[in-house]
C-alpha cells in the first residue's frame, strides 16, 4: 500500500484504504477501482492524499528514501507543531500526514 497525492492519481488505479473527505464524511470504499469521476470527485472534496495497491504506483513517482531514524525525528518534530490539536479529527491527522511528507520530499530536493 501506498500513499499518493490525488493530483498524481491515474484511472485503474485500487484503493486499498477508505476515503473521506477532510470532515470525515465517507466518499469512497476500500477495492474501489478509480474512473475519471472519482478522481474528479476527490479533487472537488478537498482530498489531499489517498491510499493506493504497490501494483498501482506509477513508475515516475520519485520515491525517496530515508532511514527509520530520520522519518521519525521529522514525524516528532511535525507533532510538536501540532500538539494542542485533536490527532483523531481526520482532517488534522491527514494535515500531519501531509507536513511529514512535505518535510521527507524535501531531503529529496
Amino acid at each position: 500500500m501506498a500513499k499518493i497525492k490525488v493530483k498524481e492519481l491515474e484511472v485503474g488505479m485500487t484503493l486499498t484504504a477508505d476515503v473521506c473527505d477532510p470532515n470525515g464524511r465517507f466518499l469512497l470504499g476500500k477495492g474501489c477501482e478509480l474512473v475519471e469521476k472519482h478522481i474528479k470527485a476527490l479533487n472537488a472534496w478537498g482530498v489531499i492524499s489517498v491510499e493506493i495497491s504497490d501494483d498501482d504506483i506509477p513508475e515516475d513517482i520519485n520515491r525517496i528514501e530515508i532511514s527509520p531514524e530520520v522519518y521519525h525525528a521529522i514525524e516528532e518534530q511535525v507533532k510538536t507543531r501540532f500538539q494542542h490539536n485533536d490527532m483523531n479529527v481526520p482532517f488534522v491527522k491527514e494535515l500531519v500526514d501531509e507536513s511529514v511528507r512535505f518535510f521527507v520530499e524535501q531531503l529529496g530536493e
